[in-house]
């Protein structure tokens, strides 16, 4: 009796799969059609058998947001599924540490073995990066396999995962000579040692297409060896030779990724049950999945959609439409979308769309959304206006906002020519519209508000297009550096918040909650007003706190870390920020890492330890973790000072034009403020005289209508000297508060950098830079002192400098040696 469909494992076959259940990561990569899939599904059978825990993923798309769903579905009901559900795809050293801190804390307490599989597909290299970070990380219980036709990780990155990682490839799948007599031995077929050397001589040991010649055999009695395409082989063994009704059917299996026997039946329109039975019990190429359904192989897809393509198009349009409709049906609505549209259904489509309030999207739904509404006859659209409400809302999303503007007209008129709507649906739509405009008025804190107010007025509940979990702040850690957008404005802006936040606190359900108290700190500490901003601080910790918005905390910590160096206290919070030991939660949003990041390396940049600063501020290779693009102005700036900090003057000037240009979209003048101090220092920092005093004098101009001296202030080592002759210029009295205000913090940073870093200072000091700083600790000049050591002046000068950039003394202060006889008596 003939077992053509059989499954054969060798006993090498065996034993090289059992060395998956040691291995951290392994790697299965070979061509197509050479039992890849089929030899881990094996293995994991097995395991389950044994009670082992089996995650299962496919790859269906190039997307990497496709991606990140497939694995959060793979983690579900688990929780580490309901963390990794709060995030995004880590696409930067941040969100990874994220992610990996994550699987460390919330893995099963119990081997787990996850199957990725087709990985080829894929053109993402952010997913590569997330493996190989994950099989870097080498966690006990995880075994990760991974399948793919192409190579997955480079040479580098396998030698550098070395015993973590087991390959498979082609060569160990491949069926020898030996394997091939006894496969053909089970499936009952009598073949001659002249066969067999022939055939294994033309299929190389290829599994697919032995079994393809097994079939053909079995119905010919002879091998097709010749065959140009294997495409071509599966059409002429598999397609071909069946009756029509069995030819429809095996086509709309290669439609779906996956399906099931009622879908196939219900999108061919007649009851075939028997008929999809044989079709499944006669075909290898069918496989059966973990979760029932069932998928075609790779090669048997590309087949079946060739010859689908060839129909006529009114008939794959109500195929597409019946497929579209099952889905709908099983309540699958991202799934029906693209049937439904490719089969013209749109009264089905918006219906669907309308089920998905908190839709994720797909990859492919991106290029769709315009067209799904251009090609939607009108009487249709004016009667779905929450679909298009949805579409609106994912539009802005994807910065597609010139095509919400002129969706937003087919909305206002679907509306209006609906006259099913009651008085109260139709107001609520006209305030969902209102909260997704607010949007576009983005930075105009009255403008935004405007549209709060109406929609307020309007809704009966809370709107849809708000969530409270949302990052109000972008991942920004200023909120005037979002919001001030004209010099001369800063009182108004922060009257403007105080007045616009309570109606949006009660619209979302307090989002931002801590806004305004924070932007009035903010405003005191930019003028150097220290004292008086303790009170709106502790306020907004606490609404913040309160409500659970923890960006809002970040800003606030932001704004006492530069606070307590006017003080002189070293922040523990920045200390903490630093080595991210900040509250690592699973529901932390690895956005809010990359804004600790920003506050970590902005505070040390001010102290005057650039040793502390995250690699990726000063990073100029385009590298840089992702920020929402309102706060990419702020990181700018921040990046800025951290460049300073470092003397790569010359990089910030280089720079400087592209992180101008982006302050404009948005008018954020505090950024441009800060951005124009900086660049000035640069050029201070260079020797080049003429253009610092050209970039101070537009700086100043800036400050002195609101008083924002801040800036200035942290910037005092270089521009002491220039600052000190605009004192008598047109902006004196900028120049002068800036003088005061930078002393105060010099000496404010002198204290912390005596008390926390001094004796960590001297210990790095060679025996003969100890005796020199001693000397000059006691008042003794470089030419004193050359004499008693016997050295040059030049060669004392030379050590002084190597001293004080230990000691972390900033070389353009004046008191340098003040503040190194402060050293030894703190010592």
């Amino acid at each position: 009796m003939k077992r053509l469909n059989n499954l054969y494992y060798s006993k090498r076959i065996k034993e090289l799969l059992a060395e998956l259940q040691t291995a951290g990561t392994t790697l299965v990569v070979a061509p197509m059609g050479y039992g890849k899939t089929l030899a881990v599904q094996y293995f994991l059978q097995e395991q389950e058998r044994c009670g082992k825990k089996v995650l299962r993923q496919s790859i269906y798309g190039a997307g990497a947001e496709a991606f990140w769903q497939g694995v959060c579905h793979s983690w579900q009901n688990t929780e580490l599924g309901a963390a990794l559900l709060q995030q995004s795809l880590p696409a930067d050293a941040n969100a990874k540490t994220l992610v990996l801190e994550l699987f460390r804390q919330l893995l099963p307490q119990e081997p787990v073995y996850w199957f990725i599989d087709d990985l080829h597909l894929l053109e993402s290299s952010e997913v590569i990066d997330f493996l190989f970070a994950l099989s870097k990380a080498g966690f006990a219980d995880l075994h990760l396999l991974l399948v793919s036709r192409g190579q997955i990780f480079d040479g580098s990155r396998l030698l550098e995962l070395g015993r973590k990682v087991f390959c498979l490839d082609k060569h160990d799948l491949a069926l020898q000579r030996d394997e091939l007599a006894e496969y053909s031995s089970r499936c009952g077929l009598q073949l001659t040692a002249q066969q067999l050397d022939a055939l294994h001589e033309a299929c190389e040991g290829w599994f697919s297409v032995t079994y393809l010649n097994f079939l053909n055999y079995d119905r010919y009695q002879r091998f097709c060896l010749d065959t140009g395409s294997v495409y071509e082989m599966i059409a002429n063994v598999l397609l071909r030779p069946l009756p029509s009704e069995q030819q429809r059917l095996l086509l709309l299996m290669g439609q779906p990724e996956e399906f099931t026997p009622e879908q196939v039946a219900y999108a061919y329109g007649t009851s075939c049950r028997e008929s999809v039975g044989r079709l499944l019990e006669c075909n290898a190429f069918i496989i059966r999945l973990a979760n029932g359904r069932l998928r075609c192989h790779h090669m048997l897809k590309q087949a079946t959609r060739h010859a689908f393509g060839l129909l006529p198009e009114a008939e794959q349009q109500m195929y597409f439409r019946r497929l579209g409709q099952w889905y709908a049906q099983q309540k699958e609505y991202e799934e029906a979308l693209d049937w439904l549209y490719r089969g013209r259904d749109f009264d089905g489509l918006l219906a669907a769309v309308q089920q998905l309030r908190d839709w994720s999207m797909h990859p492919q739904h991106r290029q769709h959304l315009f067209d799904w509404l251009c090609e939607c006859p009108p009487e249709i659209l004016w009667q779905y206006p929450q679909a298009v409400l949805i579409i609106m809302r994912r539009m802005f999303s994807l910065n597609m906002v010139p095509e919400m503007l002129q969706v937003k007209e087919w909305y206002v008129t679907a509306l209006e020519r609906n006259t099913a709507l009651s008085q109260r649906e139709r107001d609520n739509y006209y305030g969902e519209l209102e909260v997704i405009l607010s949007f576009l008025a983005f930075n105009s804190i009255t403008g935004m508000s405007e549209h709060h107010r109406r929609a307020y007025k309007l809704l009966s509940g809370a709107p849809q297009t708000l969530s409270k979990q949302g990052i109000w702040t972008f991942g920004a850690p200023s909120v005037l550096g979002l919001y001030l957008r004209t010099g001369c404005s800063l009182r108004q802006t922060v009257e403007d918040m105080q007045e616009c936040m309570p109606p949006y606190y009660l619209l979302s359900g307090w989002h931002g909650a801590g806004a305004a108290e924070l932007t009035e700190a903010e405003a005191l500490l930019l003028q150097g007003r220290i004292d008086e901003m303790d009170m709106p601080l502790q306020k907004a910790y606490y609404q913040a706190e309160k409500h659970g918005q923890e960006c809002i905390t970040i800003c606030c910590d932001f704004l006492e870390m530069q606070r307590d160096l006017f003080r002189g206290v070293y922040s523990s919070k920045a200390e903490a920020y630093s080595r991210h030991q900040w509250q690592l939660q699973p529901w932390k949003q690895s956005m809010l890492l990359n804004t600790a990041d920003m506050c970590a390396g902005f505070y040390y940049a001010l102290l005057g330890k650039p040793e502390y600063i995250p690699s990726w501020l000063t990073d100029g290779n385009g590298q840089q973790p992702s920020v929402l693009y309102p706060a990419r102005p702020c990181r700018n700036y921040i990046s800025a000072q951290c460049l300073l900090a470092q003397g790569q003057y010359t990089e910030l000037l280089v720079r400087w034009s592209d992180w101008e240009q982006e302050c404009r979209p948005y008018s954020n003048f505090l950024c441009l403020l800060y951005l124009q101090v900086q660049r000035a220092a640069a050029f201070a920092g260079r020797g080049d005289v003429t253009s610092c005093r050209a970039s101070l004098k537009q700086a100043l101009a800036m400050a002195e209508a609101d008083k924002l001296v801040l800036p200035l202030a942290q910037n005092i080592a270089l521009l002491r000297p220039y600052l000190e002759q605009e004192a008598q210029g047109e902006c004196s009295a900028a120049a002068a508060a800036a003088l005061h205000l930078g002393q105060q913090m010099e000496a404010g940073r002198g204290q912390i950098m005596s008390a926390r870093f001094a004796e960590a200072g001297l210990q790095e000091l060679t025996e003969q830079e100890l005796q020199i700083a001693q000397l000059a600790a006691a008042r003794h000049t470089n030419r004193e002192i050359a004499q008693r050591l016997s050295l040059s002046e030049g060669t004392i000068k030379q050590y002084l400098n190597k001293i004080f950039a230990k000691l972390q003394i900033d070389a353009a202060a004046k008191n340098k040696r003040h503040q190194l006889e402060r050293f030894f008596s703190n010592s």
